[in-house]
């Protein structure tokens, strides 16, 4: 195993890219400290460190995907536009998990998260459900009243 120690010698703060043999995973850290070196691009290919930053950084995205769809399912006068936009929100989702990290998660972990999306995605289709029942029934009164004009 290989490993940089990266000391501060001068002002301009510049380093080489390191060629590694290994292949990990590639993210821009967001770091935004004037002391600090600037870094556009940070490989990890230890699984254990690489599965606990991806962990989190599900973590964060799932929050915001579940309080999205939360609200939708509350909302009294949603309509299947909103129901929607948060499905396919949920499937971009569970894409990014099972093809961009599935080489980087852990089995477990991954089939946590795509558990959990499976169960927000069930409650989605059933409240669409309902509003395309209910928008039919209102489209059938709605011509029933016309024709007894």
């Amino acid at each position: 195993m290989k490993k940089y120690v990266i000391k501060k010698k001068n002002k301009n703060r510049k380093l080489n890219k390191f060629n590694f043999e290994e292949e990990g995973y590639v993210f821009k850290p967001n770091i935004a400290s004037p002391n600090l070196v600037s870094i556009s691009s940070l490989s990890i290919t230890n699984p254990e460190i690489t599965n606990s930053i991806l962990t989190k950084k599900l973590d964060k995205s799932f929050r915001k995907l579940a309080s999205l769809i939360l609200r939708v399912l509350k909302e009294e006068d949603a309509d299947s536009g909103s129901v929607v936009i948060a499905l396919n929100e949920l499937t971009k989702e569970k894409n990014i998990i099972q093809r961009k990290y599935k080489e980087y998660l852990k089995k477990e972990e991954k089939e946590k998260y795509l558990k959990r999306l499976k169960v927000l995605e069930g409650q989605l289709k059933e409240k669409l459900f309902y509003l395309n029942l209910r928008q039919e029934q209102v489209l059938k009164s709605e011509l029933e009243k016309g024709h007894s004009r």
